[in-house]
Formats: structure tokens, sequence, C-alpha cells
């Protein structure tokens, strides 16, 4: 994974830590990527960190549904 693929995986568990969802828009935004990129950062998260945010279709957001863990390796 690159160096800004990890930032961006950093962001979404933070985001999901802090806010407790996010959403396609808001990583599109805040990284200036694509749609087909954002979900392509959410499958990754969901890989690497399985069961920590769940889909709600109605209001077409990630929700959290225990905090992630670690992106990071802390030294």
């Amino acid at each position: 994974m690159n160096w800004f693929a990890q930032k961006r995986q950093e962001w979404i568990a933070e985001t999901l830590h802090i806010y407790g969802f996010v959403n396609r828009a808001h990583l599109m935004r805040k990284f200036g990527i694509s749609g087909n990129q954002a979900a392509n950062d959410f499958n990754t998260f969901n890989d690497t960190n399985p069961k920590v945010m769940q889909y709600d279709n109605r209001k077409k957001i990630y929700v959290a549904t225990k905090p992630p863990k670690a992106v990071i390796e802390v030294r």
C-alpha cells in the first residue's frame, strides 16, 4: 500500500472513531479522489478491519460498529 492509500485508511479510522460514520463523499472531498477510488478504499478498510463498520443503505453512510484497530504501528 502506498503512502497516500495509507493516509486515507488512517483518515477513515479516525473519522469513524470521532464521528461514528463516514461516506464516500467525505473521502472524495478530503482527498480529491474519484468515487471508484473511494469505494476501493472502503473495501480495503473492510478487508483489514472486518466488522468495524456497517453500511446503512437508507442513509448511504458507513456507521462504526466497534472501534477500529490501529492502522499504523506505534513505536
